[in-house]
């Protein structure tokens, strides 16, 4: 866990840098993009971020609309990649769970670090546990088609799927690193570094 002592002067360059990135939404969806593109999370979750990344650029692409089972697909894979991730990180059983269970093996883990969490941090992580499991159906729908619910997929629902995996992905690394690091609070500025 690296320690950074920030001036003055970088809490205003940084407030002036974020004031000019755009409308706030604009600023919620670059800061996420710039977290899961920081090396740190590439390190410790490679397979999910490039999984991630393929869906995400492929959201882009002209062939949109012909892609967005795909979409779903590589969303599925790389919540399956970061919760195996994850279990490798804190030394749990990998084979414990089908690998499509990814509910499930996110449960262990913040069942295994619970006894280090405050009240509020606990909650909020089993919050998470929920809306991950509500992601992971929105990407089901979407590798599916939409067919169960018999909605064609637009591309709304592509972009939604991309972009909520990456906040849940999000979420859940922050709130577990938090466990790990000094009681210091760290400012955006540094997490958008690390």
């Amino acid at each position: 866990s690296l320690s950074f002592d920030v001036t003055p002067e970088g809490f205003k360059y940084y407030e002036e840098m974020k004031k000019q990135a755009g409308q706030p939404v604009q600023k919620v969806e670059q800061s996420i993009k710039s977290f899961l593109d920081a090396s740190r999370f590439q390190q410790k979750y490679l397979v999910a971020y490039q999984k991630w990344t393929q869906a995400e650029a492929m959201l882009w692409n002209s062939d949109t609309e012909n892609q967005l089972t795909t979409i779903g697909h590589l969303c599925r894979e790389t919540l399956q990649e970061f919760a195996s991730a994850l279990l490798t990180q804190y030394e749990l059983p990998n084979d414990e769970h089908d690998k499509a269970h990814t509910v499930a093996r996110l449960k262990d883990v913040i069942s295994a670090r619970a006894r280090q969490l405050h009240k509020s941090e606990k909650e909020f992580l089993n919050a998470l546990l929920t809306y991950w499991g509500t992601v992971s159906d929105l990407v089901q729908r979407q590798e599916h088609g939409g067919q169960k619910e018999g909605e064609p997929l637009i591309w709304e629902d592509g972009r939604r799927v991309v972009f909520q995996t990456a906040v849940v992905m999000f979420e859940v690394d922050r709130s577990l690193s938090r466990i790990n690091e000094s009681t210091t609070e760290r400012s955006p500025a540094a997490y958008a570094s690390a």
